[in-house]
C-alpha cells in the first residue's frame, strides 16, 4: 500500500460506493473489497449502495450526478461506458494515483488503456471476464454423438443444435427474458460468422457497410431460437444456467462466470461433468467484459474516495474479488494457485489468444447501447429479422 495514506485525517469518516454486485457471486467479491479496505482505514465506514438491475444502476448514477450528490465511489464498465461520465467532468482524475501505486506497470498489456482517456486515468479495472464460451454438458454430448471440440462455425452449431433436437434434448439453452444475453449470443455469432473486424466496425458505428453481415448473423440467431425452449421468452439467465447444471440442454452460451459457479458445485466437476470451447468460429478470441471502479470529482470527501480506489486496485483485493466474481485479475502479478482449474485455463486462453476484443459496454457508446438492447425486445416479440437488422443498422450508425 502506499506510504502517502494517512489513517488519521480520514478516521471516523464514510466513503459511499455504489455498485451493481448487488447479488450471488458478485455480491461476496465486493464485500471482500470492503473487508480489504476496512482493514486498512479501520476508522472508515464504507457506505454500500447497491444495486442488481444494470440498467435502473445506471440511470441512478446520473441521476445522482446531475443532481450534484454523487456516490464518492462508483462502479462502471471500460471504453465507451466511461466516456460520458469523463466529457461531463463526474470522475475524478487519477492519474496521480495511477503513477504513484505504478499500476500502468502491475497492469496487464492493454487493459489500461480502457480507462485512460485524453490523456487521463479515469477509473481503475476490476475484472477480466470473458464472454464468448460455450458450455457443454460432458455425458449429454456423447449420448448424442456430438463432439463440441469440431464445431467450426456458427452454422455448423446448427447442425449440431438441431441433431439434439432430433435426439429429444434441448440443444442450446436460450434465456430471452432480458435482452441482454440475446445480444451477447448475436454478438458471438457476427465473431463467429465473420470475424472480430466485422464485429468491431459494427459495434463503432460502421453497421451500413455491413448490412448483409447483420442481417446473416440475425437471420441465423432466430434459427437458434427455432430450436429453443418453448418457455425461452420468459427465461431469464438463472433458468438457464439451472438447466444447464441439471443437465436439461447440451450446450449454454454465457459468459465465465457461470463456469465459475458450476465449480463450486459438489457433483458436477470440470472436465467430467461439464467442459467448455470457444464459441465456434471464436478459437483464439478472447471476447472481454470489464468491471471498473471510479471516483466521483464531486465526491464529499475526495481523499477517501480515492483511498477507496486505490485499495481496490491492489493485488491483495483484485486476489480475492475475481476468484469469488468467477473472473481473472486484471493484475499480471497475482497468483492464480488457489483460484478453480477452469479459471486458470481461462488465464490461460486470455494470455495466448491471438485476438482480444471488448464486449457491448466497452464498444458501444451508452445511448447506443440501450437501442441495441431494445432492438432485441422486438426480435424476441416476432422474430423479424428484416425488421432487427433495420433497427441495428439504425441504431449502431452514426
Amino acid at each position: 500500500m502506499s506510504a502517502t495514506r494517512n489513517v488519521t485525517t480520514l478516521s471516523t469518516e464514510q466513503v459511499e460506493v455504489a455498485h451493481f454486485f448487488g447479488e450471488g457471486d458478485g455480491a461476496t467479491a465486493i464485500e471482500h473489497v470492503f473487508d480489504e479496505f476496512e482493514g486498512e482505514y479501520p476508522g472508515v465506514e464504507v457506505v454500500p449502495a447497491g444495486y442488481t438491475n444494470t440498467s435502473s444502476y445506471g440511470l441512478e448514477i446520473k441521476s445522482r450526478i446531475l443532481r450534484q450528490d454523487p456516490p464518492s465511489v462508483f462502479m462502471t464498465w471500460t471504453g465507451q461506458d466511461l466516456v460520458p461520465y469523463a466529457d461531463s467532468d463526474a470522475t475524478a482524475d487519477l492519474t496521480d494515483l495511477w503513477d504513484r501505486e505504478g499500476l500502468a506497470q502491475s497492469f496487464v498489456d492493454g487493459v489500461a488503456d480502457l480507462v485512460r482517456l485524453d490523456g487521463r486515468y479515469v477509473a481503475v479495472p476490476l475484472d477480466i471476464h470473458r464472454k464468448n464460451n460455450l458450455f457443454y454438458n460432458v455425458a449429454l454430448a456423447e449420448d448424442l454423438g456430438v463432439d463440441p471440440t469440431r464445431i467450426d462455425d456458427p452454422r455448423e452449431l446448427l447442425e449440431v443444435l438441431r441433431q439434439c433436437d432430433g435426439g429429444g434434448a434441448i440443444g442450446l439453452t436460450q434465456p430471452m427474458k432480458n435482452p441482454w444475453t440475446v445480444l451477447q449470443l448475436w454478438a458471438q455469432i457476427v465473431v463467429g460468422l465473420y470475424d472480430v473486424n466485422v464485429y468491431e466496425s459494427i459495434s463503432r458505428g460502421d453497421a451500413g457497410a455491413h448490412r448483409s453481415e447483420i442481417e446473416a448473423s440475425v437471420a441465423l440467431l432466430a434459427e437458434y431460437a427455432d430450436l429453443a425452449e418453448d418457455d425461452a421468452h420468459f427465461l431469464g439467465m438463472g433458468g438457464a444456467d439451472q438447466r444447464f447444471r441439471d443437465g436439461e440442454a447440451v450446450f449454454f452460451q454465457q459468459g465465465d462466470w457461470v463456469g465459475a459457479g458450476y465449480e463450486e458445485e459438489a457433483g458436477f466437476d470440470y472436465g467430467a461433468d461439464w467442459d467448455h470451447v470457444p464459441f465456434p468460429g471464436t478459437d483464439g478470441v478472447y471476447v472481454m467484459g470489464m468491471d471498473a471502479i471510479a471516483a466521483a470529482r464531486d465526491a464529499a470527501r475526495p481523499d477517501a474516495a480515492e483511498a477507496f480506489v486505490s485499495v481496490a486496485a491492489s493485488r491483495s483485493a483484485l486476489k480475492g474479488l475475481n476468484r469469488y466474481k468467477g473472473s481473472i485479475p486484471p493484475r499480471d502479478d497475482v497468483s492464480l494457485d488457489a483460484y478453480p482449474q477452469f479459471l486458470q485455463d481461462q488465464y490461460e486462453d486470455f494470455t495466448t489468444a491471438s485476438v482480444h476484443t471488448g464486449g457491448q459496454k466497452s464498444l458501444v457508446a451508452p445511448g447506443k447501447s440501450v437501442e441495441t438492447r431494445d432492438a432485441f425486445v422486438g426480435f424476441v416479440a416476432d422474430r423479424d429479422v428484416q425488421r432487427t437488422t433495420d433497427a441495428l443498422v439504425a441504431c449502431y450508425g452514426d
